[in-house]
């Protein structure tokens, strides 16, 4: 899921490590009640300090501080979902968050899972907003293209001052004019 704020004078990143009944790079997904489970065992087992960057199990200097389930009404983040805030100390992975390198949180983990079959109706084509760059303070729209199957097939952003982004991948567009801007098509999909 992706980073959704920054506090840059704390450096604290703050995101969605899961969302309900949205399928994650696996096309899997966790109803509420799962999610709920999962980030209190989390807690309960003292895993805050296990944070690595891409799943290399090389442990960064970086704790979760912050932990909760999003509650119906809240302005930033979909209700149900768990949502970490995480203190970055290392200074080499908080530009990389930054400037959009790191862009999401990512669960590493066992489960047990059983099949499940649902039906989400997915448009050929999503439109949203990324965030803002760092450098200028500027934006694009987006429109991402899914097949008949629901299969990712890629987009662009509009053009600003004079540059395009590709959108090749789920959370974060091809660099252009020396940056990246992070999305999501989820959130786009789900608040329609």
């Amino acid at each position: 899921m992706r980073v959704l704020k920054l506090d840059d004078e704390r450096q604290i990143v703050y995101g969605e490590v899961y969302a309900p009944g949205v399928p994650d790079a696996h096309g899997d997904f966790m109803t509420e009640d799962t999610i709920m489970d999962m980030a209190h065992k989390f807690l309960k087992n003292l895993h805050g300090l296990n944070i690595d960057t891409n799943h290399d199990h090389q442990k960064v200097d970086a704790a979760v501080v912050e932990s909760f389930v999003a509650r119906e009404g809240d302005p930033d983040f979909i209700p149900g979902s768990w949502v970490a805030g995480v203190k970055i100390e290392d200074a080499e992975t908080w530009t990389k968050v930054k400037k959009g390198e790191l862009n999401g949180f990512s669960i590493d983990g066992t489960a047990v899972g059983s099949i499940q079959e649902i039906e989400i109706e997915v448009p050929e084509f999503v439109e949203g907003r990324t965030t803002k760059a760092e450098a200028d303070e500027h934006s694009h729209t987006f429109k991402v293209k899914f097949g008949p199957e629901g299969e990712f097939l890629g987009g662009e952003t509009s053009k600003v001052r004079g540059h395009v982004h590709k959108i090749v991948r789920g959370t974060l567009t091809e660099v252009a004019d020396g940056h990246a801007h992070r999305f999501s098509y989820v959130e786009a999909l789900i608040n329609g």
